[in-house]
């Protein structure tokens, strides 16, 4: 027989937008669950091991990063800063970004989880929902192998891949061609200590490569992760030319032709360039980097113009600062870039579902177009549509007024 739970509000998904948005209605003394597929907290930045929170900071070329943003997302930035021992790094084409630990960065989300007093439902999966008058009443689980339906009163979905809107069949937006996926790993016993030097050697030894046939053409698509040069260890990501089509069986296809990509690059490495001949696998990261999935539809679809033209919005309720990101199966990445001292806003539209009156989303998930949600995706971001998202669910509940939940919003992020 299920176990049945009351409360106020239903968080699905414990990442970066999942945990803010979890604090930000409890911080409104509301009830609320939060439902996570993994036995840990921080979503793709811990489990695929992301390594840098972009988007929290101008778009400058000034040396010093300052943030874009006040409230959660800022006081986060500096609870996992000093967890993490770390500091922004910028490059010169005027991006701030912040490396962190992932333990650090699971141990920051558990401690506000906790304060918070949020029950947490790890190793949970989303059944089913039920939904009557426009409004989604409840939610079943399995968690631990326990069945559970929670009655609630909003429900805020920040699972990155709109896994409420599937469940209910709403009209979602999809891609015809998902970015490429990343595998991110880290090897040991790594003689240079430069970071940017053993970039420039990594990718000239993998070039070398190429051209003489010994490895494909898509081994150029590897990166260290910014800041990670450390005692030794470096983490590096590729990128797999596989298509994501989120097909059955494709999650698993891409994560085994990933590991059979580690094991070949890391064997050439060691082989054949002088820092890493010492060198040897030390972690790989447990899940796959997806970047972006199924978004749902919301009263707002955030465009690429609102991105590239800065757009301000009367309603907004984050500021952005990050250039759309494509990173396709056959190439490198690339950077769509706006004027640099300028950003563009994300409305509250984009957060809020078209057809359920109770229904919020934050983080990968929001109501935006391919190349749009290719810039809004990042942590940074994610953080701040993730406490948004809480707010506003927290007003419906409340029965106040949203407008006016907004406007608290902007005075406390903006």
């Amino acid at each position: 027989m299920d176990t049945i739970q009351h409360t106020d509000i239903v968080v699905l998904g414990g990442g970066a937008a999942g945990v803010a948005a979890a604090v930000a209605a409890a911080r409104k003394g509301l009830r609320v669950i939060l439902i996570e597929r993994n036995a840990f907290l921080g979503g793709k930045a811990t489990a695929a091991e992301v390594g840098t929170v972009c988007g929290l900071y101008h778009f400058s070329k000034t040396e010093k990063a300052t943030y874009i943003v006040n409230g959660f997302a800022k006081e986060f930035a500096e609870k996992l800063q000093a967890a993490s021992n770390s500091a922004p790094l910028h490059g010169p084409e005027g991006l701030h970004y912040l490396p962190y630990d992932v333990e650090a960065f699971k141990k920051s989300c558990l401690e506000l989880v906790n304060e918070n007093k949020i029950q947490v439902y790890f190793n949970a999966v989303l059944q089913q929902v039920t939904v009557e008058q426009h409004k989604i009443r409840s939610v079943s689980i399995i968690a631990a192998g326990n069945p559970v339906n929670i009655q609630l009163q909003s429900l805020i979905d920040c699972s990155g891949d709109s896994i409420i809107s599937q469940a209910a069949h709403l009209p979602l937006l999809k891609s015809e061609d998902y970015q490429a996926a990343a595998q991110v790993f880290t090897m040991q016993g790594v003689t240079e200590t430069n970071e940017f030097k053993l970039g420039m050697i990594m990718m000239k030894a993998l070039r070398s490569a190429i051209d003489n046939n010994l490895l494909g053409d898509f081994y150029d698509r590897v990166y260290i992760v910014q800041g990670s040069l450390k005692n030794n260890c470096v983490v590096l990501k590729i990128g797999i030319p596989l298509p994501v089509t989120y097909a059955p069986g494709n999650l698993q296809e891409l994560r085994t032709v990933a590991l059979s990509f580690v094991e070949n690059l890391s064997g050439y490495l060691i082989t054949h360039v002088e820092a890493f001949k010492n060198a040897a696998i030390k972690h790989i990261a447990p899940e796959l980097g997806i970047r972006i999935g199924q978004r749902s539809t919301g009263k707002y679809i955030l465009m690429e113009e609102d991105v590239l033209g800065c757009r301000k919005f009367d309603d907004a309720i984050a500021n952005a600062s990050w250039p759309i990101e494509i990173w396709e199966q056959d190439r490198r990445v690339k950077m769509r870039y706006f004027n640099l001292d300028d950003h563009y806003q994300i409305p509250a539209g984009c957060l809020q579902s078209n057809s359920i009156n109770n229904l919020f989303f934050a983080g990968r998930n929001i109501s935006a177009t391919d190349a749009a949600i290719a810039s809004a995706r990042v942590m940074g971001i994610c953080l701040q549509t993730g406490y948004a998202a809480g707010c506003l669910a927290a007003a419906a509940a409340l029965q106040h007024s949203l407008p006016d939940a907004v406007k608290d919003i902007q005075n406390e992020q903006l």
